[in-house]
């Protein structure tokens, strides 16, 4: 019977909640095809699966509006998901149940008002007035108390908003979306009064451009400072502005472009992004690279050994040989150069107060800068104005005009065309105009001099003359000998020494030398040596006795010799240093000449003794005052209106 009875029950619980499903099936029908829609004991879900757009369950929650109804217990962040395109998932429970919404109580939400894309809700109390009848007692006869009559009074009641009916109500009022449910619940449970800004769109979420990705560790271009030795950064300098790179690196990566995701005003309507940017990485494959498409994407890949060069003007990259830039030498652009490559191409303008170091070094626009090379040719196409060139081991060419400049190759040639007002010091300098300027080199030659500070060696000029003011002073420098002949001097005095202890020393030899015993004994060991002498046995014991009375003075002349050789030694080595000096002094004045075609008669020409190279280590304020002392009376090389004088 037990088993009968529960049997009958689960029957009987089966076919209750078969006509519930049927029932809500039906009351689901009726807001249109929603298969998406799942709805049990545990409240109203969204098949996401199902759920082929976001513009579906718009139609179904306005179908479910319009027909007089709100949901329950609205999970009001799941609503606005699903209304803008949720993400990834299975089920999205976003209210309890789908209720009806009486039509006096829709009366209660009055009109929104819309600006700015915006939405204002004025929240005040409400109430109404109603009829009620109460009875009035009184006492009877028999002391009882009785309902006598009914009497009719008016009563007036609060009403309470609900957000469920407010989601409801601004729908069917054209607001579909963005309500700040938060706001709204605390002014609704809170039964505050005022004007509340409740609903906002939503702003479409950009995409992202097409962009390039570096993809080699040698390729990275590092814009951040360099780190110096002692741990310092230098603000001044990039980390690495340009790296090598090897033959079939890939070098970059296009990135594609991602769509941005839409948004919703607050009428529910989409709000599309603006679309990406995109490019054709093959408009920026430059000389040396190709593009390479694989499954991992689009690469450009280097088509050589070299360093990678980027134009600013074209954004093409390239691989060359030599390291070329385009964009310029500037803080915005590649900050202060220290490179390592063998050549340096720049088409751009080297900026004032930024640094370019390197090695043969050619600059097709103007320099205001500092340019420094280890070697090779600095050449400058253009101008070089109020900037620095200093090569340490190689030649400096200018093109254009030199102007209040500073250039320096100790151990190069210098040529330019037209200076003005430029500081030059080199080994060769060679210059067809310098106006206002302070040259020092070992060889000069210059075209026409005026009103500049010139100091040689060897000076060769066509024209020198004053400009304005500025009176031309010609400096040969002669070597300081002093000390080549102090020290000739020095080593004629040591010979001389020399030779009066040899002598000495042979005068103290001379007595043990000649003694009747030791001329034997010596005779005697160079006639065995030369196997002229044959000694018997008797003879030999004789010998070795004579040698034994005479070592104590063969030991004395044996030192004496060795004095002497050690004196002789030193005087050879006296002489070959001598003779060495002796050369040096006639290279040191080899050359030093003055010849200029044409001069001025108030053009200084004076002779100094110093040297080049304390001068170069001169600043060039400091070179400039030294070059323009006249030097004494004497020093002086007088001329007319030519001048050749070559040092004798």
């Amino acid at each position: 019977m037990q088993r009968t009875a529960a049997r009958l029950a689960d029957l009987c619980q089966k076919s209750l909640n078969l006509r519930n499903m049927e029932k809500e099936s039906s009351r689901l029908g009726q807001f249109g095809s929603s298969v998406f829609i799942v709805k049990n004991e545990k409240g109203v879900f969204v098949d996401l699966s199902k759920l082929e757009s976001p513009s579906q369950f718009m139609t179904f929650a306005d179908r479910v509006f319009s027909s007089g109804y709100y949901f329950a217990d609205l999970y009001y962040p799941a609503f606005l998901e699903l209304l803008s395109g949720p993400e990834e998932g299975t089920f999205l429970r976003f209210a309890s149940d789908i209720q009806s919404f009486p039509a006096e109580r829709l009366t209660l939400y009055r009109q929104p008002k819309i600006f700015s894309g915006n939405a204002e809700y004025l929240f005040e109390p409400l109430q109404t007035e109603k009829m009620v009848e109460e009875p009035v007692l009184a006492e009877n006869e028999d002391g009882e108390t009785e309902i006598v009559r009914y009497e009719t009074r008016t009563v007036t009641e609060k009403i309470f908003l609900s957000f469920d009916e407010f989601v409801a109500a601004m729908w069917l009022k054209g607001i579909r979306f963005g309500i700040d449910a938060a706001a709204v619940d605390e002014m609704i449970s809170g039964g505050k009064t005022g004007r509340l800004v409740f609903a906002h769109p939503l702003p479409p979420r950009g995409g992202q451009d097409s962009s390039l990705e570096e993809k080699s560790d040698r390729l990275y271009r590092d814009n951040s400072p360099r780190e110096l030795p002692n741990g310092k950064m230098d603000l001044r300098q990039f980390r690495n502005r340009f790296p090598q790179i090897r033959q079939g690196e890939k070098l970059l990566k296009k990135c594609p472009r991602v769509l941005g995701k839409p948004g919703m005003d607050i009428s529910g309507s989409v709000i599309e992004p603006p679309l990406p940017e995109d490019f054709d990485l093959e408009t920026l494959a430059g000389e040396g690279t190709r593009v390479e498409r694989t499954s991992d994407g689009e690469f450009i890949v280097a088509d050589m050994d070299g360093f990678l060069n980027l134009d600013t003007d074209t954004n093409r990259i390239a691989v060359t040989e030599k390291i070329v830039n385009y964009g310029g030498v500037s803080m915005k652009t590649t900050g202060d150069l220290l490179l390592d490559g063998e050549h340096f191409e720049e088409h751009g303008d080297i900026q004032e107060k930024r640094v370019v170091e390197g090695k043969s070094i050619t600059v097709f626009g103007d320099v205001f800068g500092t340019v420094v090379s280890s070697g090779g040719l600095i050449h400058f196409k253009k101008n070089l104005v109020g900037g620095s060139a200093t090569n340490h081991d190689g030649d400096i060419v200018v093109e254009g005009l030199a102007s209040s400049a500073i250039m320096h190759a100790r151990y190069g040639e210098i040529r330019l065309k037209t200076a003005e007002n430029c500081t030059i010091s080199g080994k060769h300098v060679v210059i067809e105009q310098a106006v206002n300027c302070t040259v020092l080199g070992e060889t000069v030659e210059i075209d026409l001099c005026e009103g500049s500070a010139v100091a040689g060696r060897t000076i060769s000029m066509k024209l020198a003359g004053p400009r304005k003011e500025n009176q031309t002073l010609v400096t040969v420098l002669l070597p300081d000998l002093s000390g080549i002949r102090k020290r000739l001097a020095e080593l004629g005095e040591r010979m001389i020494a020399i030779d009066e202890e040899i002598g000495e020393l042979k005068q103290k030899g001379e007595p043990i030398s000649s003694g009747k015993e030791v001329r034997n004994y010596l005779a005697i060991v160079s006639g065995v040596q030369k196997k002229e002498i044959s000694l018997s046995d008797e003879q030999k014991v004789n010998f070795q006795k004579l040698g034994m009375r005479v070592a104590p003075a063969l030991k004395a002349l044996s030192a004496i010799n060795s004095d002497i050789q050690v004196l002789q030694k030193e005087k050879d080595e006296l002489i070959e240093e001598g003779l060495k000096i002796e050369d040096m002094e006639k290279e040191a004045v080899r050359g030093i000449s003055c010849n200029i075609e044409n001069i001025s008669r108030d053009t200084l020409v004076t002779r100094r003794k110093i040297e080049i190279a304390e001068l170069s280590q001169l600043h060039a304020r400091e070179l400039r005052v030294r070059l323009l002392d006249p030097g004494t009376p004497g020093g002086r090389l007088p001329h007319d209106e030519s001048l050749s004088w070559t040092y004798a």
